[in-house]
């Protein structure tokens, strides 16, 4: 019985059990316990009356959404639509509210005979996630729905003091004096969730690509560092070659397959190519001085990614948010979004990400072929 209990295998499985459970809970946290902290949320005030200055006021001082504390607001004011628009389009901003210029003016005229109601409009900016602008356009909606309902009872009390009965047509404005009108930005199309639908085919056909081109040349004896670099060469070839079918192959397969449309193929294949050839260097230099073993390591970074890339930016703490950005999968996921939702290329802090990734990868490989070679005469 002692003898069993020595046995190193009868532990084993109740280590790898408890690691496990552990690795997937640490996995599981950026999307446990969502906080969001300081979304950015514009207000535009282009009316210049006194009504839409205390009315952004107003919105401006409510820091949480409405009926949740799981939201926290941070608000810019801005004094033109086109701006604030503009930088939407350079993903700064999740929602709006814009007061109209003529939104003092009309909500004065509905105690007049030519009454018109006051409009409010609420912009979601799809693109920069659907969960999260979901949220955003639920609590905007809660905010301008309380507006009207404040604005109408102020409304009734003001008319009521000045007269002792109010004509029914008046009245009837009176009670729901806004009128919000919705609209939405940098739409998601057919495919919502951005890079999450090309990520795990990429980074998996990187890993595969990465993984077969080391057995390529595992059992060759090199004579020379000339024939070491020599097959290096050729490899970078292989590689080149492999991420192209991977960036252009990817979302053609997924497009024919899912019969969607997918926006600017041609500059994303370009990107995802460069993402691919980023993974398969960085994966193949890691291999190079780790061997076989890393293969598993990037499989569970894989799981580990996934939920932290598809994570509201402003809900990660200080460590996951440092780990998002430094991942290699973050680059592409960010540069995806911006082609197929913002209609630009992706941001130079990206682009410079992945170049460094494939730098990274490219120093690891040619150091390690320095490394003494412990393979047998004849396995060439």
């Amino acid at each position: 019985m002692l003898k069993l209990l020595k046995n190193k295998f009868l532990w084993l499985p109740i280590i790898v059990a408890l690691f496990i459970g552990a690795y997937f809970s640490i996995t599981a946290t950026p999307s446990t316990h969502v906080k969001v902290n300081d979304l950015p949320i514009a207000i535009v005030n282009e009316d210049r009356g006194v009504t839409g200055e205390n009315l952004a006021k107003q919105i401006t001082e409510t820091t949480s959404s409405s009926n949740s504390s799981a939201m926290s607001i941070k608000w810019t004011v801005f004094d033109s639509e086109k701006k604030l628009l503009k930088d939407m389009n350079r993903e700064k901003y999740y929602g709006a509210i814009v007061i109209p210029k003529d939104f003092s003016e009309k909500l004065q005229s509905l105690t007049a005979p030519n009454a018109q109601k006051a409009e409010l409009k609420i912009i979601i900016n799809q693109g920069m996630g659907t969960t999260v602008t979901t949220q955003v356009n639920t609590a905007l909606t809660q905010m301008t729905t309380q507006l009207n309902n404040k604005l109408s009872t102020n409304l009734l009390q003001n008319v009521a003091n000045r007269s002792t009965s109010i004509p029914a047509t008046m009245a009837l404005n009176l009670s729901n004096p806004l009128t919000i009108k919705k609209e939405k930005v940098n739409k998601t199309g057919d495919l919502a969730n951005g890079g999450a639908h090309f990520f795990q085919s990429v980074w998996l056909g990187s890993l595969g690509t990465s993984m077969l081109l080391g057995f390529a040349f595992s059992k060759i004896r090199f004579k020379s560092l000339k024939e070491k670099f020599s097959a290096l060469f050729v490899q970078l070839i292989a590689a080149g070659i492999s991420a192209l079918v991977i960036g252009y192959g990817v979302p053609a397969l997924q497009s024919w397959i899912l019969d969607v449309n997918i926006p600017n193929f041609t500059e994303l294949g370009l990107f995802m190519s460069l993402c691919a050839f980023a993974f398969i260097i960085f994966i193949n230099g890691v291999e190079s001085w780790v061997g076989i073993i890393s293969i598993p390591v990037f499989m569970l970074l894989l799981f580990f990614a996934a939920p932290l890339l598809t994570a509201v930016p402003e809900s990660l703490n200080g460590f996951y948010s440092t780990l998002a950005d430094w991942l290699p999968m973050s680059y592409m996921y960010r540069g995806v979004k911006s082609i197929m939702y913002f209609n630009h290329g992706p941001a130079n802090s990206v682009v410079m990400g992945l170049i460094y990734t494939i730098i990274t990868g490219l120093i690891l490989i040619i150091t390690a072929q320095f490394k003494k070679d412990n393979k047998k005469e004849g396995s060439n």
